[in-house]
């Protein structure tokens, strides 16, 4: 008799959690990366006079650019 009533009250725990869930609507969540900022020609045409003997920290810099770059594409 008890375990009768016990698996009632459960089944209604659960009827009115199941009732609760199907009454909440999704939301958006919208993960927004920020935008990598693109470096344009004369970036480029300064970077190709540099040797990487004459400026190895900022080779080292430009490698964690690209891999923050690499990580933004992942993001979208």
């Amino acid at each position: 008799m008890l375990r009768k009533k016990k698996t009632k009250y459960i089944l209604a725990l659960m009827l009115t959690g199941l009732l609760c869930l199907l009454s909440c609507t999704p939301t958006k969540c919208n993960n927004i990366c920020p935008a990598y900022p693109i470096a344009g020609s004369k970036v480029a045409r300064e970077l190709e006079q540099v040797s990487g003997e004459e400026y190895p920290n900022t080779w080292e810099w430009l490698g964690r650019i690209d891999k923050l770059r690499q990580e933004l594409e992942l993001c979208r």
